[in-house]
């Protein structure tokens, strides 16, 4: 696998570094105290357990406060950004695994609620609370972007495509599109994510688009976000042996 950003290479160093401040922040979050940070693979499997230890209510209850507040600082920055965007843009070549199979598998995991998903999804990244579909193209979605102080609260409509400003590249066989918006329906940003099959494997495109007035800091670590999350969907993807991607149209999130 080969992630890119901005046009360089990042490396595995990189990307766990940053996963263990995530860890760290996220443990935090969740007023859980451990010493052993030191071994990322066994505390973030740690972090997965005490996650899924919550039910829906009970996640939402404990974070509340935080996603109150981060509602009004997304609705303010989305007035006052109007309809400029900024975009967290990450790419990643994985070898092994066709377009098709990869966004068969994405769609699966975005809108099929079981446990076995729902273990995938807080896995994925470190900043992942809820990922839970609602109804045929609705996720209700509770994370940290980038390396935002606080949690967010947003519902993401696929194919819907109001005020995305990421082009669709027509080379890209399969894409998911979508608009994010908070729960009084203020849109707040969208997804543009491509797939196209390579040589030995496939390409992934990813954008994500905030409003204009956020920070540069928010932006790059969102890239990394989309690094960690989707390195890790595509690869436990791939792994997967009974996955028949088949019945799927073009837009895998449809």
């Amino acid at each position: 696998m080969k992630i890119c950003i901005d046009g360089k290479n990042i490396t595995t160093k990189q990307l766990t570094e940053w996963k263990r401040k995530r860890v760290k922040k996220v443990l935090k979050v969740l007023n859980y105290k451990s010493a052993d940070i030191r071994n990322l693979n066994n505390i973030s499997k740690k972090l997965v357990e005490i996650k899924m230890s919550y039910s829906y209510q009970e996640m939402y209850k404990k974070l509340k406060t935080k996603l109150e507040l981060s509602k009004m600082i997304m609705g303010t920055g989305a007035y006052l950004s109007g309809n400029k965007r900024r975009f967290a843009r990450t790419e990643i070549y994985l070898d092994g695994i066709t377009a098709k199979k990869a966004a068969k598998g994405i769609e699966d995991l975005m809108l099929n609620q079981s446990a076995k998903n729902t273990r995938v999804n807080l896995a994925a990244c470190p900043d992942h609370y809820v990922l839970r579909p609602l109804g045929e193209k609705n996720v209700e979605v509770i994370e940290t972007t980038g390396n935002s102080p606080l949690p967010v609260q947003f519902f993401i409509v696929f194919d819907d495509e109001t005020g995305l400003q990421t082009p669709r590249d027509h080379s890209y066989e399969y894409e998911s599109t979508g608009v994010a918006r908070l729960k009084d329906g203020t849109i707040i940003g969208g997804v543009r994510h491509q797939i196209k099959d390579t040589k030995t494997g496939i390409k992934v495109k990813l954008s994500v688009e905030f409003p204009s007035i956020t920070p540069t800091s928010i932006i790059q670590s969102h890239q990394m976000h989309l690094a960690c999350e989707f390195s890790y969907w595509l690869q436990w993807i791939k792994n997967q042996k009974d996955m028949d991607p088949e019945a799927m149209n073009k837009n895998f999130i449809s």
